[in-house]
């Protein structure tokens, strides 16, 4: 909790110093949202099924990068969950090469059992992929660490405003593997609207725990409005 308190006094403080540079609208990003999925996941775990949900996510700069706090409520078996993400994102260059960097704080709501955790990750753009990594460490007396890796890449379509990006994820952690495998699309439907969509095939061997996801099949979309 105080770190919680501690990132989001941070991201006020940066909310502050910018305005007294700009006005607030130019100053603070606000994205809102709406979507469904049959099943949520985090880290290559199952944390809950068919659910909806309502997000806000609010960035300002910082120190040459971006500090963010975003919070998702969601709606399942007739309970709300709330999700948080508090991150600080900023370019790093090493040996010339620019790497976007993220360090971050998550805490995840749910019934087969939340956790928090903080990671650190990167990633690098090739002209044909995407390639991403991220250590992450659960915080408590119980807590499990693992590394992410993920590689996607973007391609136009014939129809104006729609993308679609295949990707992978794979995460190897203390207490289990995991993989996500799958296509996600995003349709710009206006200038501040996007629609999404992603569809994936998830496998982990959390045997015998609620977590666990035995070749499933992941479907979701969603609207987003950046105001």
């Amino acid at each position: 909790m105080k770190t919680l308190i501690s990132l989001i006094t941070m991201l006020g403080v940066a909310i502050c110093n910018a305005g007294s540079h700009a006005t607030l609208a130019d100053s603070v990003s606000v994205e809102a949202g709406i979507a469904y999925s049959n099943t949520s996941t985090s880290g290559g775990l199952a944390i809950r099924d068919d659910s909806t949900s309502a997000s806000i996510l609010l960035g300002s700069p910082l120190s040459g990068g971006v500090a963010s706090v975003g919070i998702d409520l969601h709606r399942a078996d007739g309970e709300t969950e709330a999700d948080v993400n508090i991150a600080w994102g900023v370019p790093l260059t090493l040996f010339n090469v620019t790497l976007d960097t993220e360090v971050y704080f998550q805490k995840i709501d749910s019934s087969y059992g939340g956790w928090e955790e903080v990671g650190v990750g990167a990633t690098y753009g090739f002209d044909w992929v995407e390639v991403g990594a991220s250590l992450w460490h659960e915080l408590g007396s119980n807590a499990g660490y693992g590394v992410e890796l993920t590689a996607s890449r973007e391609f136009t379509t014939p129809v104006e405003g729609l993308t679609v990006s295949p990707f992978i994820a794979v995460n190897f952690a203390d207490s289990y593997d995991a993989i996500e495998v799958g296509v996600s699309a995003d349709y710009q439907l206006t200038e501040d609207a996007v629609v999404s969509a992603k569809l994936s095939f998830n496998d982990n061997d959390a045997d015998g725990t609620a977590y666990s996801l035995q070749k499933d099949w992941v479907v979701g979309a969603g609207l987003t409005y950046s105001f």
